[in-house]
């Protein structure tokens, strides 16, 4: 019941206006403090490149050998933090790239291991047991989903 309520609200906007195209937000499972070792962001892939529409060009030459296309700015109103990008690839819906909570830090190393493995490059980004992780994720009307992994680095 919880989902179809979560999908029927992605139709508004932050201010809760009827809006097609939603908004960028976060898992339900994520704590808002930040606490979570991956916290998860979705938005949609829009033609228009808004939202996370320019996601699509993160396996094109041109945009990963550009420095500054390696770095993620996540602003909140309590905080200003900056993530690297360690991984990017395309995955079949499953709910294992966005798994947000892990048992122990063996089950963290794990996931972020496969997270860098599923990678289509290295991006030669070492990431540890003490990191935390931003997730992005979109469709990619193709069938598949664009998973991007960034580990914070700056607070």
């Amino acid at each position: 019941m919880k989902e179809k309520i979560f999908l029927k609200q992605r139709k508004y906007s932050f201010d809760k206006k009827y809006n097609t195209a939603g908004w960028i937000f976060m898992d339900y499972r994520n704590k808002a403090d930040g606490t979570d070792k991956n916290m998860v962001i979705y938005g949609h892939n829009r033609k228009d490149t808004s939202m996370f529409g320019t996601l699509r060009y993160v396996f094109e030459k041109e945009w990963y050998e550009n420095e500054e296309n390696k770095y993620i700015t996540f602003i909140t109103e309590n905080e200003y933090s900056k993530y690297e990008i360690f991984s990017a690839y395309k995955v079949a819906e499953e709910d294992y790239y966005i798994t947000t909570n892990f048992k122990n830090d063996s089950d963290f190393e794990k996931f972020f291991d496969t997270s860098k493995s599923r990678s289509f490059r290295n991006f030669e980004v070492d990431v540890t047991k003490d990191d935390k992780i931003l997730t992005l994720s979109t469709c990619s009307n193709s069938g598949y989903r664009v998973a991007v992994h960034a580990k914070k680095i700056i607070d």
